[in-house]
């Protein structure tokens, strides 16, 4: 059996596609025509043998095999971003210990495969890694029980003793069933919500933070669910029991039993979650700390980094 071919140009017009949700959006992204990544796509599927994406009216979604694939592209991109960029970082010969505090979104969907390839490059680096709480890792640090935080920033409760350096912005979008009537709408204002089931992610102080994001815009939400699985969420809107706004970082189209979620923008403009590296102000960072927050600055891949 012939093994299927493709391009890096194919993969990554594929995941600018599913990216912007629109091959137009995804044109302009890349500065090329519409039609290119049309064809670059078309070409992608005809030699994979399956659709990896629904065309509809208003765009482009992932289909559930594109969705698989969607994952092993993003990870070939990547590897092929870092042997561009990095191909001196097994020389740099790092040694000693490095603690690392983090919050449960960032060790749960951000850190652990940057820190798997960081020390797969320095296995004379010795981590301890601590899931906590933001308040907890900002205790850490300040005590000197952490060399590093790596925690949502946009929440930071101590800036006059920490330090912070940004390093991924994700937008918070409304979470829906594909079986919604807001399905309609290319963006939802937050007063749409109101009196609409909603679903909290008890995760990372999400219900205090997004409730003072959302009540300037007159959104009181309408709680029926407190969760803090993921996947509970996840099943409960795609079964259409309830709405939720939650950021991209965290985002799966499918739940667990294959039921189908989607995005809505928001048209009020809430601010975006933030993640960044945390430190003490009057402690300098060690070889080993900075080595690897050097790492993480330069390894994040553009698209999901900060614009």
């Amino acid at each position: 059996m012939k093994a299927p071919n493709f391009t890096l140009r194919q993969l990554m017009y594929f995941v600018a596609a599913a990216k912007y949700g629109k091959i137009a959006n995804a044109a302009v992204e890349i500065g090329i025509s519409q039609s290119a990544v049309t064809t670059a796509i078309l070409d992608l599927e005809r030699n994979l043998g399956f659709p990896l994406l629904d065309r509809h009216v208003s765009g482009v979604t992932l289909t559930h095999r594109g969705h698989l694939f969607h994952q092993h592209a993003l990870k070939v991109l990547e590897a092929a971003d870092e042997a561009q960029r990095w191909p001196f970082q097994a020389s740099l010969n790092l040694s000693g210990k490095l603690r690392i505090a983090a919050t449960h979104v960032v060790v749960g969907y951000f850190l652990l495969p940057y820190l798997g390839k960081f020390l797969a490059a320095h296995p004379k680096v010795e981590v301890s890694l601590s899931e906590m709480t933001r308040p907890e890792c900002e205790d850490a640090l300040i005590a000197g029980k952490a060399d590093l935080g790596i925690i949502l920033t946009s929440n930071l409760g101590n800036p006059d003793e920490l330090q912070k350096r940004p390093l991924i912005q994700a937008q918070r979008r409304l979470w829906i069933s594909n079986n919604s009537p807001l399905m309609a709408e290319k963006s939802v204002p937050l007063e749409r919500l109101n009196g609409l089931p909603y679903v909290f992610l008890m995760v990372d102080e999400g219900e205090r933070v997004l409730r003072e994001l959302v009540r300037p815009f007159g959104f009181e939400p309408n709680v029926v669910l407190r969760t803090t699985s993921m996947e509970a969420m996840r099943e409960w809107i795609g079964l259409g029991l309830g709405v939720t706004i939650v950021a991209d970082t965290v985002y799966r189209p499918w739940s667990l039993e294959g039921l189908k979620i989607e995005r809505r923008p928001l048209a009020d403009p809430i601010p975006p979650l933030e993640i960044g590296l945390v430190w003490r102000k009057d402690r300098p960072m060690d070889e080993v700390t900075e080595g690897f927050a050097s790492f993480l600055r330069q390894s994040v891949p553009v698209s999901d980094g900060l614009d």
